[in-house]
């Protein structure tokens, strides 16, 4: 069931203003004095919150001073004991029983040996017996750390009472733990706290302590003692947040369900949480009091402010409301009747002033009127358009002459025919939906053909709805003639069609961009190779379609390219038909005077010339015959190996060798055998080092090792035997078998030498193998031959 709305213009304006002031002068007091008497109650319960904190942080500190106090009185007492060296229980118990402070500050003290047993208390060792507490924590952790502590709450295994421990060593002589002096503190017993215990928080608020694992150390409900604060199931939000680590005052609600004001403080001697409970209800008792009796003020005020508003307005108004009939009378009246009365000089004197000279200006807006109708035919009889206007009948009301001329009609005719009567059919039936449209209110623009003189000829018409207050009164109509730019669009498209079928051809990605760095052309190749339709790139910004992070990488390069220079650069590509490599340029599109406004982005498959360079490269810094490096690999490689021996200090050292009789196998037996050693020659040499030695063809029949990290020349000469030793077995080839052997010179790189000169030492140690008779190794000469120095040594062949 709606309810009625009530129609406020039976109301004079004069009652309403009146009304809506008194309105807002009621809401904006009551919304002051409701914001200010939210800030007074919120800064009040800040303070008591903060007056709360306060109190419960210094009996937090009370009680820290009351533990200090307690573990000076028992860290005293066991250096008594360490000093006048007791022992014996008799004596221990002697000495406990004498000392009344201990009394009066704990409810037991007793002696405890490095086995956990219990030699003497403050109570008597009779009424305890045999007792062992070498599984509490506090007796461990005392021991392992020959320090005292506090432990944390317990039940007592004699009493059964809820109890603390207090701990101190005593050391002998050696500084090992004699005895343990353990005080004990009955949680149930106020002189724990003292006269903290009887601390109230208004009439029902209390004070109680837990440990950072939640467990109850003091509370005013005994029974609670060593049970964990959520034991009934029931969680205290603001007791959570203290044994997390807060300290300050927090709102919550107890296990009772009593909304509370909650204060808490950490206790450092012992790192137990001290909490304050003090019921809402009382905590903020006066602050609610002073919030009522505010309130009561306020709207005194108020009522007393809106009556005094309410009667200025009203009379202030008096002369508007007479404004008000002189101007209905006048619109009664065929002519105007002046006011009889002067102005007031007031605003409502100006109104009237104004009035009077508007309706004077009437008459002259009207005749201006006919002149702009006039002006209005000149204009539209000169557009190179038909303009019309056609009322919600589809009756024309107005056409200008190219309009009339077009329908071979007269002034005559305007009002007299219809949208259908004027036009062709099959030009009507293409706007005869759009016509809909407009009456419908939606402004529209559509495009069509007619005959022209025995020719298609195209339009463009544009229809706009004429809309006033009780809705679409009629339309206009606004048609060119765009036959030529139809011809030269579809001359364009089929130019556009040719350089399509020519780029989606192209071996390439061809894009174009704009300085917005929008796709506005790319080739068909993106479906061939990536899958992506053309058209779902256009008038989209690069970042979408090579994704954030290629497009950040290649962010500075497109910013060289829009400053006009050609960027070339490769990337690997994930394709349809796999992962190639293509080379991207930017190549930047000027206009006629120079200036950049695109680019042009060309990208080409270069896969297979970078498979070829490879193999080149590969060709290049290998031997072809034995697959072992060749002469230009192994010097590069030597030169970084010589680089990184000066670095580390561990010497390089060089193996020169070459084929004996090699030239006699390959004139008497042909070059294809020469061949077929030089291949096995290489792979025994391979097979005979380690993986991290290079070994290399270098010229003909002459190979080259190189050794990293040798430790002198006993390394290197086992190296060289090996090697020996690898050749040692016959070469079998296709025609025949034959012995092959080898001379090598052995060169290990002194400090600052070059690689010449290692190849050098090496070459003459070579020449003096083979001067000594072949197949054996020679060790090269140093470069410096100090008098102090060893003199070289050479190995001597092998019985091979």
């Amino acid at each position: 069931m709606r309810l009625p709305i009530p129609d406020l213009t039976r109301f004079s304006l004069r009652s309403r203003l009146s009304a809506g002031v008194v309105a807002i002068v009621f809401l904006t007091t009551i919304g002051i004095s409701a914001a200010a008497l939210y800030f007074m109650k919120r800064n009040m319960q800040a303070t008591i919150a903060e007056e709360h904190f306060e109190r419960i942080s210094a009996i937090a500190d009370a009680v820290d001073q009351k533990f200090l106090s307690r573990r000076t009185l028992l860290k005293t007492f066991g250096d008594s004991v360490e000093s006048h060296n007791f022992t014996g229980a008799e004596r221990l118990q002697d000495l406990v029983m004498q000392h009344k402070s201990l009394k009066e500050a704990f409810d037991n003290v007793a002696f405890i040996d490095a086995q956990g047993e219990i030699v003497a208390n403050m109570n008597g060792a009779q009424q305890i017996g045999k007792i062992n507490v070498k599984d509490r924590d506090y007796f461990q952790k005392t021991v392992a750390g020959k320090a005292g502590m506090i432990s944390q709450p317990f039940k007592n295994r004699i009493s059964g009472l809820a109890q603390v421990a207090m701990t101190e060593p005593v050391l002998d002589r050696e500084g090992k733990i004699a005895y343990l002096i353990v005080a004990f503190i009955t949680l149930s017993e106020h002189n724990f706290l003292g006269e903290l215990a009887n601390v109230k928080f208004g009439k029902s608020g209390y004070m109680f302590i837990v440990n950072t694992s939640g467990i109850i150390v003091d509370h005013p409900d005994r029974s609670r003692l060593l049970q964990h604060i959520d034991a009934d199931g029931i969680r205290n939000a603001a007791a959570d947040r203290a044994i997390a680590g807060f300290e300050g005052a927090a709102e919550g609600v107890n296990r009772r369900g009593v909304h509370a004001l909650y204060a808490f403080k950490h206790i450092r001697q012992t790192n137990w949480v001290l909490g304050a409970m003090y019921p809402r209800q009382e905590a903020f008792a006066k602050a609610e009091q002073i919030e009522r009796f505010a309130w009561a003020g306020a709207l005194l005020l108020t009522l007393l402010a809106g009556g005094l508003t309410f009667m200025n307005v009203r009379s202030q108004l008096a002369p508007l409301s007479r404004l008000r009939e002189h101007m209905q009378v006048s619109r009664a009246n065929s002519a105007y009747t002046p006011l009889e009365d002067e102005p007031a000089r007031d605003e409502v004197g100006d109104l009237s002033q104004t009035f009077d000279t508007l309706m004077r200006e009437r008459r002259a807006a009207q005749e201006r009127v006919k002149s702009s109708e006039r002006f209005l035919r000149d204009v539209t009889d000169n557009l190179p358009a038909v303009v019309a206007y056609f009322d919600s009948n589809q009756r024309c009301l107005f056409a200008n002459k190219a309009g009339l001329r077009m329908q071979g009609r007269t002034q005559a005719d305007i009002g007299r025919m219809t949208m259908r009567e004027s036009l062709p059919d099959a030009v009507y039936r293409q706007l005869a939906p759009q016509v809909a449209k407009a009456l419908q209110g939606t402004p529209t623009r559509t495009e069509g053909t007619y005959d022209r003189k025995g020719k298609e000829g195209f339009f463009e018409c544009h229809l706009l709805p004429d809309v006033r207050d009780d809705g679409v009164v009629g339309y206009y109509v606004m048609t060119f003639d765009i036959t030529e730019r139809k011809h030269a669009e579809m001359r364009s498209a089929d130019s556009e069609r040719r350089l399509r079928g020519l780029t989606d051809n192209v071996p390439a990605l061809l894009t174009e961009l704009d300085l917005d760095e929008r796709v506005v052309f790319c080739n068909g190749r993106y479906l061939a190779w990536l899958g992506i339709e053309p058209a779902s790139m256009m008038n989209r910004h690069i970042r979408e379609t090579l994704g954030e992070a290629h497009y950040e990488v290649r962010k500075p390069l497109l910013a060289r390219a829009f400053a006009g220079e050609v960027v070339s650069f490769e990337q690997t590509a994930q394709l349809l038909i796999g992962e190639r490599t293509l080379q991207t340029t930017y190549l930047p599109h000027r206009d006629a005077e120079g200036s950049v406004v695109g680019l042009y982005v060309l990208s080409h498959d270069v896969t297979d010339l970078k498979q070829k360079q490879r193999q080149l490269d590969v060709l290049a810094r290998e031997d072809a015959l034995t697959g072992l490096p060749n002469r230009r690999s192994f010097e590069e490689h030597a030169r970084e190996a010589m680089a990184r021996s000066r670095r580390s200090g561990k010497p390089v050292c060089l193996l020169f060798l070459d084929i004996d009789y090699f030239k006699s196998i390959n004139d008497s037996l042909g070059h294809a055998a020469g061949d077929a050693v030089l291949r096995e020659f290489g792979r025994r040499l391979k097979e005979s080092v380690r993986e991290t030695d290079m070994p290399a063809r270098y010229a003909g029949d002459e190979f080259v090792i190189l050794l990293e990290g040798v430790n002198g020349l006993a390394e290197a000469g086992i190296v060289a035997e090996k090697v020996l030793a690898a050749m040692r077995p016959a070469f079998h080839l296709s025609s025949r078998t034959l012995q092959a052997t080898a001379s090598i010179g052995v060169a290990i790189a002194e400090e600052d030498e070059d690689l010449p000169s290692l190849f050098m030492r090496a070459d003459a140690a070579l020449y003096a193998a083979k001067k000594e008779g072949k197949n054996r190794f020679m060790m090269a000469e140093p470069r410096t031959r100090a008098s102090d120095s060893a003199p070289w040594s050479r190995q001597e062949p092998s019985s091979a």
